[in-house]
This record gives structure tokens, C-alpha cells and sequence, in this order.
């Protein structure tokens, strides 16, 4: 089943749950909750870079042979373990938005294509595909982010004055250089997940619009019975039933933010049926928009 790695051992500062950890056995370098030989999974997101060596790193059932500037971004309790580690340098970034949902700013980020298709779309798909694709950083491109993982180890372990805001544009930085990287893949799969990445965007930009199957599927440059079975595959989830998780997020950001009436605040997500709304909200969240209010007042 694999062990879970507890975000408790890892964040020493739940007001800025972000750490970063070096593996090296070859030069004796481990850390206390070092489970890189173990199977586990973790509900926060770790990103993994091969600094050097070569070793098996084994992701949902699939081994995969990597080497330095191979990356992989692991979320959504995905199931890993390196089967052969003793010739590699590890560096394992962890963060968790979901304890701090603003402590990044990814407004501009979630623009790149390359970032919806690496750090959203490719662990969802891996998890259920044998996808065999993955990031492999060039020399040089493996220098910047040897840069930027340096700079956040002095910052993490040194805690100067500022130190928090430093690392994160540390992590914002290092997440734009990957994604800036994973766009220009030129592999099938990797391609499609970007283009789906587009379609995403354009989803989270304009919930509030009535929107079309065949709009999203020219944005991503498919047909809409490819675009579908690609987006399906990608998500787990149709693109209609997609786009209402965004309108539903949108509503309890609104109910927790403002005094809004409920009906105000079907509109404003996306939704023209006041009823269909609570119907989708109450399957969804388990409540009414009214009572769910109430709990955050």
C-alpha cells in the first residue's frame, strides 16, 4: 500500500509549509525522515530532480531509468520509491497549498501552459496511463535550478530576517524555469497535456461564461471527440463537470469573502439556475451555500 509521508515531519513552519531536502548516499547524505527507498505517498507536492548519477525511480507501478536533469512533480497520493538511489543526488522540494492556499502567487503562472500541463495535468495522468514522459533539464537549464535549490537550502537553513518571502520567490521562480522548460517538449503526450493546459486556462479566466465543447476543443486544436477523451483522460473529469468544480470553487470563495445573496453568487460562478446550484453545491461540499456560510462566520 505504501507509507505515508506526514507533512508534520517535513514543514517546521505551518505558516510556511515549504522544505527542501538533499539525498546522496554515495557521500552519506540523508536526512531524519528519508523515505526515498520506501514506497509512500504524501498529500502535498514534492518535486524531484536527479542532480547527478543514475539510478530507477519507480512512480505508480512504472520504473523509469533517470539521470541527472530528469524532474518529476508528484502530487495527488502518488505512489514512489527510487529502487536503485546509491548512485544518484536527490533534491526533493515539498510544499503544501493546500495549508496555505495564498502563500504563492500563481495568478501569472497558472498563464503558462507548461505549468497546468507539468504540475496539474502530467501526475493526474501518470496515475492513470502508462505515461513514459518526462521533464529532462540540459546542462545548462540543470545549472539555474542547481542556482535556485541552493539558494533555497542557505535560505532555509540560515532563517535570516526575510527569509520567508526569499524562499517563496525562491519556489515561484524555480516552478516558472520548469515550466518555461516542460513547454517546449516536443513529445506527443506531452504536447496534448499542454494544449488541454490551454483549454484549462481559458476555463479559469472565464467560468462565467456560457461556454462550448467545440470553443475549448479549438482552443487546444482538436476535434471535440478528442479533445474530449484527451481532457477526460488527463482530469478524471469532463470538461462540463470540470468547468463546474471552478464555478463551485468560485462560490465558496465568494461566500466566505462577502455577504453576497446566495443568488447573487450563483450568477456571479457561472450558474443561471439558482436550484441547479444549491443541487451542485450540496452534492459537492455535503451542505447548503447557506449553511456553509454560517460555518465561516
Amino acid at each position: 500500500m505504501g507509507r505515508k509521508a506526514e507533512g508534520i515531519n517535513y514543514f517546521r513552519d505551518n505558516r510556511l509549509p515549504i522544505n527542501i531536502n538533499k539525498v546522496c548516499y554515495e557521500e552519506g547524505i540523508t536526512h531524519r525522515y528519508d523515505l526515498t527507498k520506501e514506497l509512500h505517498y504524501h498529500d502535498f507536492t514534492e518535486i524531484v530532480v536527479i542532480i547527478k548519477g543514475q539510478g530507477l525511480h519507480e512512480v505508480e507501478g512504472k520504473q523509469y531509468r533517470v539521470s541527472a536533469g530528469d524532474v518529476f512533480v508528484l502530487q495527488d497520493f502518488q505512489k514512489h520509491r527510487f529502487l536503485d538511489a546509491d548512485d544518484v543526488e536527490i533534491v526533493n522540494v515539498m510544499y503544501d497549498l493546500k495549508k496555505k492556499p495564498d502563500m504563492l502567487n500563481l495568478k501569472d503562472i497558472k498563464k503558462m501552459p507548461g505549468y497546468n500541463a507539468l504540475f496539474i495535468l502530467e501526475p493526474q495522468y501518470r496515475n492513470r496511463h502508462q505515461f513514459t514522459n518526462r521533464l529532462q533539464l540540459d546542462r545548462s537549464e540543470l545549472a539555474k535550478v542547481e542556482f535556485l535549490l541552493n539558494n533555497l537550502f542557505w535560505e532555509l537553513n540560515g532563517k535570516e530576517d526575510g527569509y520567508e518571502g526569499i524562499m517563496r520567490n525562491l519556489l515561484e521562480n524555480l516552478i516558472i524555469v520548469l515550466s518555461r522548460q516542460y513547454s517546449k517538449i516536443e513529445a506527443h503526450e506531452a504536447m496534448s497535456l499542454m494544449k488541454i493546459g490551454e483549454a484549462i486556462d481559458y476555463l479559469e479566466k472565464n467560468f462565467e461564461k456560457h461556454i462550448k465543447l467545440q470553443y475549448l476543443a479549438e482552443i487546444a486544436c482538436m476535434s471535440e471527440r478528442h479533445f474530449y477523451r484527451i481532457f477526460k483522460n488527463a482530469t478524471g473529469e469532463s470538461p462540463i463537470n470540470y468547468l463546474i468544480q471552478i464555478r463551485l470553487q468560485q462560490s465558496r470563495y465568494l461566500l466566505r469573502s462577502t455577504n453576497m445573496p446566495v443568488s447573487d453568487i450563483a450568477y456571479e460562478a457561472g450558474f443561471s439556475d439558482h436550484n441547479y446550484f444549491t443541487k451542485k453545491f450540496k452534492r459537492a461540499s455535503g451542505m447548503t451555500p447557506i449553511k456553509y456560510r454560517w460555518n465561516f462566520k
